[in-house]
């Protein structure tokens, strides 16, 4: 048979999905898989990442209420604390001391406690000797005349003004001075003060209540020192911590 007069055969092969005026099917089905498959893959990956995000906004979340809690328990803590020194005052000082001052002290002894490592009842009992938890205390010398010591921790006036310039606290005056929260803050520093100076606590503490001086002219004299104040502390503190754990019952 001629050549010319064969009939064509039909071309099976897979091309583009249009060959000249022909759509193939199946071109156009397999791109639209294709296509469907990338759609979904780029989905996926989408929420992958919106996922991801969303896990380490909430592990921030968990973080951040963690701190938050721990935060909160601090300030149970300190609360309880707080209240178990003002029933402990309450004891002490009885109706004398105004609520409002025995929350000053409270609160005041439980922050510098913790800020200086003191336990709050040896700060206490400073206080107890020093002036019986009265506010507005002046001391005295034995002969009755006015010693110059103020407030609850009967601080001299000279030495409280220069622990209050190292501290950053505004120029004092006498009455700023008889505020128990000012009193106590300077009170407990200098006493730090004198603990670190003389690497001791009780020459620290026998410093605090005769003077820095007189401590290191004894010392230098190898005289013995006078231990009645420090045994009179120690005293109120064991009175103290029995005290408290009688009230926490």
């Amino acid at each position: 048979m001629n050549d010319a007069h064969r009939t064509p055969r039909r071309n099976h092969r897979i091309g583009f999905f249009i060959h000249g005026k022909t759509i193939w099917f199946s071109e156009l089905l397999a791109m639209t898989l294709v296509t469907l498959l990338l759609l979904f893959l780029m989905g996926l990956n989408f929420t992958i990442f919106l996922n991801y995000f969303a896990i380490k906004n909430h592990d921030r979340s968990i973080a951040t209420l963690r701190k938050e809690r721990m935060v909160l328990d601090d300030s149970i803590g300190s609360l309880e604390r707080e209240a178990h020194i003002i029933t402990l005052l309450r004891s002490l000082a009885g109706k004398e001391v105004p609520d409002h001052a025995l929350c000053e002290v409270a609160r005041t002894v439980a922050h510098s406690g913790a800020q200086y490592g003191y336990d709050p009842l040896l700060l206490l009992a400073v206080i107890h000797i020093e002036s019986v938890f009265n506010t507005r205390a002046k001391g005295h010398f034995s002969s009755g005349a006015e010693s110059g010591a103020f407030g609850l921790m009967q601080l001299q006036f000279e030495t409280a003004a220069q622990i209050a310039g190292l501290l950053g606290l505004p120029p004092l005056s006498q009455r700023s001075l008889m505020n128990p929260e000012i009193n106590l803050v300077i009170g407990v520093a200098y006493l730090t003060q004198l603990i670190a100076q003389f690497r001791s606590f009780k020459l620290g503490l026998l410093a605090y209540n005769q003077g820095p001086g007189t401590i290191y002219q004894t010392l230098s004299a190898h005289e013995p020192l006078s231990n009645e104040y420090y045994q009179k502390v120690l005293k109120s503190y064991f009175y103290l911590k029995k005290l408290a754990a009688k009230i926490e019952r």
